[in-house]
């Protein structure tokens, strides 16, 4: 079973949502320390951004991906022992979101592992980690390394670096790079873009990108070219010389394809606005020469036949006083007939290959192009509720105060509404002092309850409490918890509390005054908890895991002992009234065991919730939704006299329970529409009533569905851009994950609403790219390496996570782009946004990508 390992796989940017920005919580650095004369500690630190955290080497289960060191075998060396972990940020004991022992490291942890050499040699390898915060989990990712081993070296044995992965750029949104002519010289920019793994550095600009480079051609002679390289150079950034001895840093050069058609003409000559000779601190005071502002790279040629293009590439390290980048590859060409040259992009193809694929299924990310003129576009704060909150608290409050008027009617509360309020008109010196002290009781009632709601909130927090809805050991609790209730409700026990309690309580109500009267509505509490308990319970846990809100619970119980302590002050108010009360009889009981019929439909709601986070299906949709109508059943057949509990007794026929019997069954049928076959859905139709609370249609045995909520969905991106163009409808793009918990409540309490349930079904084409899916890859498509990180990408997860990042620079889930898929280059229609769990915001959203 699937653990819930990430609220999200992948992933949030640097700095701030909805701001792009990959996230790059860890950086690695390695060194090595001699311990004698064959052997060493090799050691790979990783610090932490402050909130996110790395797990340890020593996991078990199907959690976390805990961190592992690999090395790279050779007869040189031999591993002594396992890694040893080495943190003073270091956590162990149960994780509520893995459900599972873990440890993790916060802030800086070392991996120590010793080796013994046999002399100086390389030991190369990788680390493979997963980091994550209190709120989502990014992907596995990897770092690749070295470290150099010199035998008879200083203590520190040697030098250890990352080895960076060399990338185009992710964002390319053009065919290819327009070049500008001018008579016989061309000029053509492009940048350097910087690879995710190892080197990735990011700002609030996202990420690095300080060299623009421009190629042009000047012509000498009829034979004879200059080509001419320039780098501009953001400020306080800078390049270095070709002419640099040792490792680091990477001196800039040119390679060319080799061709028989062209000759290199003395050396390739170097210039700057600012050129700068002097050692360098960061390279062990190495004597390097640099260039800031611009640079200049003249190569002269002659050449044969111009006609013929020429190809090579160059290589760069940029620096500035802070960090350096990962030396970065760009391979240009130029065409002297034709007065072109720029950079080869290799992350898009051009409109020429477009149209030679006769198939038109592209096999990989690089291979779709995206014109993301519009991305920009925002108009989802249009029709937007301003009181949206306060309507939500208000409903929760409702809510509430429809628990507390259940609770009035039953035995353990109804009785006492005249005996309290007697009390207080008849037992005062005189009026106005009797409906002081009924006030006063009313007031404490409020009081004690809302404290209670206040006490919830307070332990649990509000990110606790929006957890709970999520989790599936969580939601078993309270589908048991329920039942007990049921059963209560029945009338087999009585759920009471101690009398000690209660005893304690009376005491107090009898010193007079505030103080008194306070404990006289404590009391009532206490003796009224084997009825008002599972209604409070009930209406805690609902509000608690249903709303969003922290305060939730407060609001809630505010409105139940609203309900509760207004009949104490009215009648106090209006005496005559009291004349009015039905009298206390059997109708209470049968009022508990409607609520214990409520109780156990609750109770398989929640134990559904659990069944479908774990995708179990021992409750799918016909078996919860035969459980429910059967409650409804069993309801009308007790009211009607046919079904007895404890309280049992002959029914006499009444209109309210002819009502309620009637009502009970009208339910019962309306539940069983719910079995209706819906032939456009391919399953069944969902009662709209049921809509939200019901399991979905689709997670059914005999007609199962594998798309959210009915949607006719696609996994694929090419077979939703062939669907799109046959509807010619936009596609909605979703970027979600199996084990995404904020893709799950974006479907189940965003996607469900109405309004956006329409607009996705019926105006869009859903494709929804599973980030975290481990199945390989098949035809079309086979394994490649990744222009964006370099990396091989051989399962579809990898696959869908290379496009989003590709193409958007971002990796977190859910994560959702309109498009139009009318031309070849599929069209971002408005800004992309990610968990949105605004209901009109996301409904603006998609009503923006339609204007």
């Amino acid at each position: 079973m699937k653990k819930i390992f990430s609220t999200a796989i992948a992933l949030l940017f640097l700095f701030k949502i909805g701001e792009a920005q990959i996230l790059n919580p860890v950086k690695w650095s390695f060194e090595s320390k001699k311990i004698n004369e064959t052997e060493y500690d090799l050691i790979a630190t990783a610090k932490l951004d402050k909130g996110w955290f790395i797990y340890s080497q020593f996991l078990n289960g199907d959690g976390p991906v805990p961190t592992a060191l690999t090395f790279k075998p050779t007869p040189q060396y031999q591993l002594i022992g396992k890694a040893a972990e080495v943190s003073d940020h270091k956590k162990s004991g149960f994780d509520k979101i893995f459900e599972m022992n873990i440890t993790k490291f916060s802030d800086e942890v070392k991996f120590v592992q010793r080796v013994k050499v046999t002399g100086s040699t390389d030991i190369k390898g990788s680390v493979e980690w997963q980091t994550c915060d209190d709120e989502k989990c990014l992907p596995p990712n990897s770092q690749d390394f070295n470290y150099k081993i010199v035998v008879g070296a200083s203590a520190s044995g040697g030098a250890a670096a990352p080895i960076p992965t060399n990338t185009p750029s992710p964002t390319q949104t053009t065919p290819s790079v327009l070049p500008t002519q001018t008579g016989t010289s061309t000029t053509a920019t492009t940048s350097n873009q910087v690879p995710t793994n190892g080197g990735l550095v990011a700002n609030s600009g996202g990420i690095q990108n300080p060299v623009k480079w421009t190629f042009e051609s000047k012509k000498k002679s009829e034979t004879e070219y200059d080509l001419v390289f320039k780098a501009n150079l953001d400020k306080d950034w800078h390049i270095y010389s070709q002419f640099l001895k040792g490792d680091v840093p990477i001196p800039t050069s040119f390679k060319f394809e080799k061709n028989d058609n062209i000759e290199l003409v003395g050396k390739l000559k170097e210039e700057s606005t600012k050129r700068r000779q002097h050692k360098e601190p960061v390279f062990d005071n190495m004597e390097v020469i640099d260039f800031s502002e611009t640079a200049t790279f003249t190569q002269s040629i002659k050449i044969k036949d111009i006609t013929k293009p020429i190809n090579g590439s160059l290589e760069f390290q940029a620096c500035n006083n802070e960090m350096c980048l990962p030396p970065n590859e760009i391979k240009f060409f130029y065409d002297i007939a034709k007065g072109t040259a720029g950079e080869i992009a290799d992350n898009t193809i051009a409109s020429t290959t477009q149209t030679t694929n006769t198939s038109g299924i592209l096999t990989e990310p690089s291979q779709f192009q995206f014109d993301k003129t519009n991305e920009t576009v925002d108009c989802t704060t249009e029709g937007v509720k301003a009181d949206d909150t306060q309507s939500s608290l208000w409903w929760i409050f409702a809510l509430g105060f429809g628990g507390g008027l259940l609770a009035l009617l039953t035995p353990c509360v109804f009785p006492m509404i005249p005996l309290t309020v007697s009390f207080f008109t008849k037992g005062s010196k005189d009026r106005a002092t009797g409906i002081r002290n009924a006030l006063i009781y009313s007031l404490s009632i409020i009081v004690l309850y809302v404290s209670m709601g206040l006490l919830i909130t307070t332990i649990f927090g509000s990110d606790a409490l929006n957890r709970l809805s999520t989790n599936p050991w969580v939601n078993i609790a309270f589908g048991v918890l329920f039942l007990v209730f049921a059963v209560s409700f029945f009338g087999y026990f009585e759920i009471t509390l101690p009398s000690s309690w209660t005893n304690k309580a009376d005491e107090a109500s009898n010193r007079g005054g505030l103080i008194g009267i306070f404990f006289m509505a404590f009391t009532l509490a206490l003796v009224s908890f084997s009825c008002t308990g599972p209604i409070i319970g009930t209406l805690l846990v609902q509000t608690a895991t249903s709303t969003g809100f922290s305060a939730g619970p407060a609001i809630g119980m505010l409105g139940f002992a609203t309900a509760l302590a207004l009949p104490f002050g009215l009648f106090a108010l209006f005496p005559a009234w009291l004349q009015s009360l039905p009298k206390s009889g059997s109708w209470m009981d049968d009022v508990k065991v409607t609520l214990g019929f409520i109780e156990v439909a609750l109770a398989f709601k929640f134990l559904s919730n659990a069944d479908l986070i774990k995708g179990w299906k021992y409750l799918p949709y016909e078996a919860f939704l035969a459980i429910w109508i059967v409650c409804a059943l069993g309801l009308a057949l007790y009211h009607a006299g046919i079904l007895k509990f404890k309280y049992g007794g002959k029914k006499k026929f009444s209109i309210p329970r002819g009502a309620v019997v009637a009502l009970s069954l009208a339910f019962a049928a309306y539940l069983g529409l719910g079995f209706r076959y819906n032939a456009t859905t391919e399953t069944f139709q969902t009662p709209e009533m049921g809509s939200g609370i019901l399991p979905p249609a689709g997670y059914s045995y005999i007609y199962p569905q594998k798309c959210p909520l009915n949607l006719s969905c696609f996994h694929d991106l090419n077979e939703g851009i062939a669907e799109a163009r046959k509807q010619n409808k936009p596609i909605l793009l979703d970027f979600t994950g199996w084990n995404c918990a904020n893709c799950r409540k974006m479907e189940e309490n965003v996607w469900n609403k109405p309004g956006v349930m329409e607009l996705i079904r019926d105006k869009y084409i859903l494709v929804s790219l599973y980030t975290d899916d481990k199945k390989e890859l098949h035809a079309p498509y086979a394994p490649y390496t990744s222009k964006f990180d370099g990396k091989l990408k051989d399962t579809e997860g990898e696959m869908w996570t290379d496009l989003e990042a590709t193409f958007f620079n971002k990796n977190s889930q859910p994560f959702y782009v309109l498009v139009s898929a009318k031309e070849p280059i599929l069209k971002v229609l408005n800004a992309p946004t990610a968990y949105t769990p605004e209901v009109e915001k996301y409904k603006a959203f998609l009503e923006c990508g339609l204007r």
